[in-house]
């Protein structure tokens, strides 16, 4: 469990339902791999991506939350963050789906004054297969940019973003966002995603590498899902463990970027890996002693067997030399 005086990130056994569906302090909860219906109050979400274990719990909590309902969207909020989670269907037309459902997050959020998108995490069906011309992903990333396009006019930041492929279900969106704007980081060894040439699809990806936000007296950095991409192009197709190592690299390059201080902690690890089959290779300090949670789905680009994300928090500030 890692902690930001008032905000935690926890995995949780799926066994522990009913002690956390009475808490009031959770924000958010995903499921992976679960099939119990949730009775709590706080928002949740079933994501169709296994874990390699039992079923678990993610949850995301903060202070004493406030929790409604309103046009399909699921959301709660403690006065610092809010989350917000949305399901779509996704059989056909990934960009009309991916544009409603970032609209209706956007709503949301800028209606209850928590008009900065910080972390946002998207999963679908059918990733690769074509729709109407383009792959999947170049579809969404088309309905996400129509939805984004106002936000992003205004002064709104892109948000540091996981997007993986799922089993089967419908488009999952879910969101942290906050009154106040977090600051993007970028990776010098990469090209900006929303920068990408248009050898990847005509609307290149809207997030960022990373986000940084200070708040609870830290600083702490939600980093997207990260691969082994350097520039624009993947590296070593077919090769696992030298996939491995460049997304460390990444991962490193990033945590270095944003500065956070020699007493910096990794508090929680998503690992998204292809196919059954994949034996994980050794990871490197500090990533080894984190929790993590690895689950099976399909990396955006399907030469990549593997994708990496995480939230680093920095010590209290002031207290470096």
């Amino acid at each position: 469990m890692g902690i930001f005086d008032r905000m935690h990130i926890s995995y949780y056994a799926a066994d522990r339902r009913a002690a956390l569906e009475h808490r009031c302090d959770i924000l958010g909860v995903v499921g992976y791999g679960t099939t119990t219906a949730w009775q709590g109050r706080a928002p949740y979400v079933a994501v169709a991506l296994a874990p390699a274990g039992p079923p678990v719990y993610e949850v995301i909590a903060g202070g004493r939350v406030l929790s409604a309902v309103r046009d399909g969207v699921h959301y709660a909020h403690d006065g610092e963050w809010l989350f917000a989670a949305v399901a779509v269907g996704a059989c056909e037309r990934i960009a009309v789906a991916a544009a409603e459902a970032y609209g209706r997050i956007l709503r949301i959020a800028e209606g209850e004054g928590y008009g900065y998108l910080i972390r946002a995490w998207q999963y679908f069906p059918d990733i690769h297969a074509p729709d109407e011309g383009l792959e999947r992903y170049r579809q969404f990333n088309r309905g996400r940019h129509r939805a984004l396009e106002g936000y992003l006019a205004q002064g709104g930041i892109r948000p540091a973003a996981t997007c993986i492929g799922t089993s089967g279900g419908a488009l999952t969106l879910h969101v942290l966002a906050r009154r106040t704007p977090g600051t993007a980081i970028e990776n010098p060894r990469q090209v900006c995603a929303y920068r990408y040439p248009d050898t990847y699809g005509p609307q290149p990806p809207d997030f960022v590498r990373a986000m940084k936000v200070v708040g609870d007296g830290r600083e702490w950095l939600w980093i997207s899902g990260t691969a082994a991409i350097i520039g624009h192009e993947s590296q070593a197709p077919g090769d696992l463990e030298a996939q491995a190592r460049e997304t460390f690299a990444n991962l490193d390059t990033l945590v270095a970027c944003a500065d956070l201080g020699d007493d910096r902690q990794v508090l929680a690890v998503k690992v998204y890996v292809r196919g059954h089959d994949q034996v994980l290779p050794s990871w490197p300090q500090p990533w080894k002693t984190a929790p993590v949670l690895t689950l099976r789905g399909d990396i955006c680009r399907s030469e990549l067997a593997l994708e990496i994300e995480a939230v680093v928090v920095g010590g209290p500030r002031g207290a470096r030399p």
